[in-house]
């Protein structure tokens, strides 16, 4: 319950929760096909990266610790 509850209190789990809802009205709709070329999907997926690795690196607790 510990962990749940933690989850709820970490910038890294709610970016997450945003990546999976934003993949899929991607997929469904094509969200983001009317503000980037294709060749600019690359650069968005490795800014998704960096983002996480940011995230990543501020974390400093365990989810059951928050």
């Amino acid at each position: 319950m510990n962990k749940l509850i933690g989850a709820l209190r970490s910038k890294m789990m709610w970016f997450s929760l945003a990546l999976v809802v934003l993949g899929v009205l991607e997929a469904n709709i094509g969200l983001f096909q009317q503000f980037l070329a294709p060749d600019d999907f690359g650069w968005f997926t490795a800014a998704v990266g960096m983002a996480v690795a940011v995230l990543r690196w501020v974390t400093t607790l365990p989810l059951e610790d928050k």
